[in-house]
């Protein structure tokens, strides 16, 4: 089954919310075996919703429409559905009195707005709203169905995992859904990345293979169609394997985690943090994946008149283990800024030392970064948990 997803709603298109709705149905539809092929957006306007579905109408057999369900004028999407279709607006018995019950005491110009919400196409399958309340529905018109679910997230969530999902699941019967494998590697760039992996690339059939890029860290993804789990393990693995041959200095997980995710998972004894002169990302970001605190022992940040050598890094890192008697630790120090014409690239970049001490083993790596400031000291934090990971993996 082709699907294809339509966001309704002008607040999208003025980009005053993000649309977080198409990544969770996405994944959702993809999990139950259904290709997602197309995204859009489309602002609250009854002639361009109707346009967006004739479009999707002629290329995908699911067509869910997101928002629109609400009691306003422009809140036009069971409308636009109904008229594309040439079917009837009735109105939900069970979801006309819940309103209903609801605004008792409200003005009948309230009440009448809000009925609308419980507005369904005649003859559909009905998608019930437990938190909320707008209804939607799945309406089959000709060879398309279309799925009209309400946009604000917790109801959209509700209704797609409690209704929508299980109608989808029934409908499909059995089939191969798609399986996901992630491989994660830091210490290496995307285009490095791309560069050894591309005869895997250019060559994929049965498993597919895609590379992403985030700052400090890169994901490989694989997917396939299989049966069950077992059997996409298996499809997974000869691709695993030449990966790995090519890549296995820089992986660092095989779960769709980051470099602090894998951190946290090891559960350190006596660990600290030392940031001088950064922005605290590092600390952060190590606090916010050790909710119970078993990981990080101590976390510190302070300021240190610039430039610092690697001699003061030294001394500065050893006293900090000392004095909190830590047998590992991360440090990260931003030393100063280099101008463009000291750096072979031309461009300004930033110099940090990264100390690292491993069972009371200590090392200093200086490196230099190029970038904006927020993504250079992302990138270096990154860089000090891949490379203190290193020796644990």
């Amino acid at each position: 089954m082709k699907a294809e997803i339509i966001a309704v709603g002008t607040e999208i298109l003025l980009g005053q919310i993000v649309n977080t709705n198409a990544q969770y149905m996405a994944e959702v539809l993809a999990d139950l075996g259904v290709d997602v092929y197309f995204q859009g957006v489309v602002g609250d306007n009854m002639a361009r919703i109707q346009e967006a579905l004739k479009i999707a109408s002629e290329r995908s057999d699911l067509v869910v429409c997101c928002g629109g369900l609400g009691p306003t004028e422009d809140d036009l999407t069971k409308d636009a559905v109904a008229e594309f279709t040439g079917a009837k607006l009735v109105i939900d018995k069970e979801a006309e009195a819940k309103i209903m019950q609801l605004f008792k005491d409200g003005s009948e110009s309230l009440i009448t707005a809000n009925k609308r919400q419980a507005n369904t196409i005649e003859g559909s399958h009905l998608l019930k709203n437990e938190v909320g309340l707008a209804v939607g529905f799945v309406h089959q018109y000709n060879a398309t169905y279309y799925a009209v679910i309400p946009g604000p997230p917790r109801e959209m969530a509700y209704m797609f995992e409690h209704e929508l999902k299980p109608w989808l699941d029934q409908l499909l019967g059995e089939r191969r859904k798609l399986y996901s494998k992630y491989l994660k590697f830091g210490g290496i760039g995307e285009s490095a990345v791309e560069d050894r992996l591309k005869d895997l690339i250019s060559s994929q059939g049965k498993v597919s293979l895609a590379p992403y890029a985030g700052i400090g860290e890169i994901t490989v993804r694989l997917s396939v169609k299989a049966n069950s789990a077992e059997e996409a393990e298996h499809d997974f693995a000869p691709t695993v394997q030449r990966i790995k041959q090519r890549l296995a200095e820089h992986l660092y997980s095989e779960q769709n985690e980051s470099l602090e995710q894998t951190l946290s998972r090891h559960n350190l004894k006596d660990f600290g943090v030392l940031e001088v002169n950064t922005n605290a990302y590092l600390s952060h970001r190590l606090l916010s994946c050790d909710d119970e605190h078993d990981n990080v022992t101590l976390s510190v940040t302070k300021f240190a008149a610039p430039p610092l050598t690697e001699p003061m890094v030294n001394e500065q890192f050893m006293q900090f283990i000392e004095d909190h008697q830590l047998a590992n630790a991360i440090g990260l120090f931003h030393c100063h800024d280099l101008p463009a014409t000291q750096v072979a690239s031309g461009r300004s970049a930033k110099r940090f030392y990264i100390a690292l001490c491993i069972d009371g083993n200590i090392s200093i790596i200086e490196r230099e970064l190029i970038g904006d400031r927020q993504a250079v000291h992302i990138r270096a934090a990154k860089t000090a948990i891949y490379l203190f990971l290193k020796h644990w993996l």
